[in-house]
């Protein structure tokens, strides 16, 4: 987090969260009370304009982030962002020595908002793939999960096999959706608006399953009345690897983020990123197996 105390007016034309700090504790730490602000459009970035200039120039990093996506990016009770991608987030403000602008955005709009300029990066459990990397750039990647299905306890499907003629649920704009019509193309696909919204139809009976990561899906479990209620169907059928969404042709600012990235993992802030929202003392209580594909100096 920064020394400095600032209160952060900028313009967007989505919702956005401007963070201000008082101490020098650690985002991992005690992540910081940011305030919903509301401004005018802001003008549209240049195409020659280099993202790292245009950023240190205005002291504002504009993070897409969601909003309903436990572990990684929620809102708590006070509508403040919390979760690993938001103290990631933090530490990637402090290392281009800017304050950071958390702009809410939905699995469909990610790639979008860096396109329009409407972000500067999206920390939104983004996963790389070839079809994105021809609209948006990327960073290292910084975690890896699995998709899973999620089912109600009593339902008969055991695995994406069983999936033939079913109804599953999966959020708009993932990779969900593509990668269950590969394993189980004779299902039928539920569009919903986000991940949680899928739950609330597997809740209601709606649909027989939903898909998602597997992290996200354990999240929406525990947040059920009673979580027995609902099982994994299977074990995870796709790698996503999560990375930073960058605007398309800028190495300067790839470069940089990478470097600040490569100092959160090679420095042990990673870890206690990790920890404060997956380790052992956390619901999901897991041991730290990912290995970041840092580059050499």
């Amino acid at each position: 987090m920064l020394r400095s105390c600032m209160l952060l007016v900028l313009a967007l034309a989505l919702p956005l969260f401007a963070v201000g700090c008082k101490n020098d504790k650690t985002a991992e730490n005690a992540s910081p009370a940011p305030q919903a602000r509301t401004s005018p459009d802001a003008p549209p970035a240049t195409p020659s304009a280099s993202t790292l200039d245009r950023v240190q120039q205005s002291k504002v990093l504009r993070i897409g982030v969601k909003s309903d996506n436990p572990p990684f990016c929620f809102q708590d009770k006070d509508g403040n962002p919390q979760g690993f991608d938001v103290d990631l987030g933090f530490r990637l403000s402090r290392a281009l020595g800017v304050q950071p602008v958390f702009v809410t955005v939905t699995s469909a709009e990610r790639i979008s908002a860096i396109k329009d300029g409407k972000v500067d990066v999206v920390i939104a459990t983004l996963t790389a793939t070839r079809r994105r990397a021809r609209e948006i750039d990327f960073s290292l990647p910084y975690y890896e999960d699995q998709q899973k299905l999620l089912v109600r306890a009593a339902s008969p499907v055991q695995s994406y096999r069983d999936l033939s003629g079913k109804k599953v649920s999966a959020a708009k704009g993932s990779t969900s959706i593509d990668n269950i019509k590969v394993v189980a193309p004779d299902a039928q696909i539920v569009e919903a608006g986000s991940v949680a919204e899928a739950f609330g139809k597997l809740q209601a009976g709606d649909v027989e399953a939903i898909t998602g990561d597997g992290l996200t899906l354990q999240a929406l479990q525990l947040s059920a009345s009673d979580p027995k209620q609902f099982r994994f169907a299977g074990e995870g059928f796709s790698v996503e690897p999560y990375v930073v969404g960058l605007p398309q042709n800028d190495s300067l600012f790839r470069a940089r983020v990478n470097e600040a990235l490569t100092e959160v993992w090679t420095s042990g802030v990673w870890t206690r990123i990790f920890n404060k929202w997956l380790g052992p003392q956390t619901p999901y209580n897991l041991e730290a197996r990912f290995q970041m594909p840092v580059l050499p100096p």
